[in-house]
């Protein structure tokens, strides 16, 4: 038997390690906190720390209504208390619009800040903004901002994806603003 052996160029190996494991890194830092985060209308909730989780959630001050509501999913843990939340929020500007969309099923990412709301935005559209959220019909995922998040914020974002996924033709861009804009004024009456 002839014994076989592979030369590998110098520093091959430690490229190739450096290589996978980079994408291993960007791999769990993107989708590993949304992989079990789920409810009734969030498919997946997407953060990158747990302290811009609970920014974001400091910032959604709902009413006291909604509040009560939320409270009634009795959350256990800092996700399960946004994601009720989301869904109180939803199911609210779903009532303002009087659009009860079938399997409405969203993405929503928790960025620190407006400035990484809008690199996320210019990476994806070759566009510079300075926005604190936005809703991506192409990626069905809502963006925000934990620093800047609020309720009309929320509402708003979550307006564009419920007439979005409630009319077979997406309606012109400016009727479509003056109900995110109606659903944001009217969330909290």
């Amino acid at each position: 038997m002839t014994e076989r052996t592979t030369r590998i160029a110098p520093g091959a190996t430690s490229r190739l390690c450096r290589l996978l494991l980079a994408g291993l890194l960007c791999l769990l830092l993107t989708d590993s906190a949304a992989a079990a985060y789920h409810s009734r209308y969030i498919n997946r909730l997407i953060y990158n720390s747990v302290e811009d989780l609970h920014e974001f959630n400091d910032n959604l001050r709902l009413t006291r209504q909604l509040s009560a509501m939320a409270n009634q999913k009795s959350p256990a843990t800092i996700e399960e208390e946004v994601l009720a939340k989301l869904d109180i929020v939803i199911e609210k500007v779903e009532v303002v619009l009087d659009m009860f969309p079938n399997n409405l099923a969203i993405t929503v990412r928790i960025l620190k800040d407006r400035a990484t709301v809008s690199s996320v935005y210019r990476q994806k559209y070759n566009r510079r903004v300075d926005y604190v959220a936005y809703y991506s019909l192409s990626e069905n995922t809502i963006y925000f901002s934990a620093r800047d998040a609020s309720i009309r914020v929320v509402a708003h974002e979550i307006a564009h994806a419920i007439v979005d996924h409630f009319f077979e033709v997406r309606p012109p861009y400016n009727m479509h603003e003056l109900m995110a804009q109606f659903a944001e004024k009217h969330v909290t009456d």
